[in-house]
């Protein structure tokens, strides 16, 4: 970037705590497959790339750089926090070499992971996670535990929340300034073309059709200092589930009958309240929930959500 270009109003070293230099890449090599099941809700699940529920996902820690036994048992704790809220088990095995989601700690490669069942896809031994920024002092830092939790956000099917195709409803991105601040923050630093990628490319309404109001306190949004958008809001990074992080996960992958969450609160009424999702709709997939076809249940939720943008995109219309 030019000098010309340059932003006037970068944050300064005190007003940039340490976790907003560090971002995550979501990666995938799959294309969508343009299914009913394909789309984009509140925090842009791909239903297309989630795992069948009920599943057993072997998870374990690879070179090059497998981590310490504190840095694993950071990870193997905060993931009980997915499992409590989605009907998925996360099963850590020695040999990590053989597992589905492979975890590796390369400090100067930042935090990333493969979508979903995307990570199905890549070759063995190589890692499909790695996390730049969870160390092996004693205790999880929030930091840590908000890394932990968005990367395997990624790792069951959910995108970055800040690439909404609603976004555009309430933030307009300043776009000379994040790309001038992934520049200078990141290790290697990212160029144009990776920014646009990551954070400014809006994903399009035919490539992912599933979608609902920005969750600006979802696990996974990126953090945004004020100066990132012309709006000026501040969204601080989030550390902890939201309540639609955690409705959206059991509604695609839910605790059916006979499968109970560890967390009694966990329950297919608290999800469907905390979604908003009423009428008809919250009644067929109540139905499809006592009959015990969870495949039925995520295609009524996804057909709730598709109502939602129509009803979204004709009030944009008339307005």
């Amino acid at each position: 970037m030019s000098s010309e270009t340059a932003p006037q109003q970068l944050l300064s070293t005190d007003e940039n705590p340490e976790w907003y230099s560090y971002c995550c890449s979501e990666l995938s090599k799959v294309n969508p497959s343009g299914g009913r099941l394909d789309g984009m809700r509140a925090i842009l699940t791909r239903a297309a790339w989630m795992w069948d529920n009920g599943r057993t996902i072997t998870v374990g820690f690879v070179a090059p750089a497998p981590g310490t036994a504190v840095q694993q048992a950071k990870v193997q704790e905060v993931v009980k926090e997915w499992e409590r809220h989605a009907n998925l088990k996360f099963r850590f095995i020695p040999n990590g070499n053989d597992a589905e989601i492979r975890v590796s700690f390369q400090t100067n490669n930042g935090s990333w992971s493969y979508i979903g069942n995307t990570a199905l896809q890549i070759a063995k031994p190589n890692p499909t996670m790695n996390y730049g920024w969870v160390y092996s002092t004693p205790g999880i830092t929030d930091n840590e535990r908000g890394v932990i939790l968005h990367e395997f956000g990624h790792a069951i099917g959910y995108l970055h929340e800040h690439q909404s195709p609603r976004r555009g409803e309430r933030l307009t991105l300043n776009e000379p300034v994040i790309i001038e601040y992934y520049r200078r923050t990141q290790n290697p630093p990212w160029d144009e073309a990776k920014t646009r990628a990551n954070v400014l490319n809006v994903y399009s309404r035919a490539e992912v059709s599933n979608f609902s109001a920005i969750d600006f306190t979802s696990i996974m949004m990126y953090f945004m200092p004020a100066n990132f958008n012309l709006q000026g809001i501040n969204i601080p990074p989030n550390n902890r589930l939201s309540a639609i992080d955690k409705a959206y996960a059991f509604l695609n992958y839910p605790f059916l009958i006979g499968a109970q969450s560890t967390d009694p609160s966990v329950t297919i009424l608290s999800a469907l309240n905390a979604a908003g999702v009423t009428g008809p709709s919250r009644a067929n997939i109540a139905l499809e929930y006592i009959e015990g076809d969870w495949r039925g249940l995520r295609a009524e939720f996804t057909r709730w959500t598709l109502n939602q943008r129509a009803a979204s995109a004709t009030a944009e219309t008339e307005a």
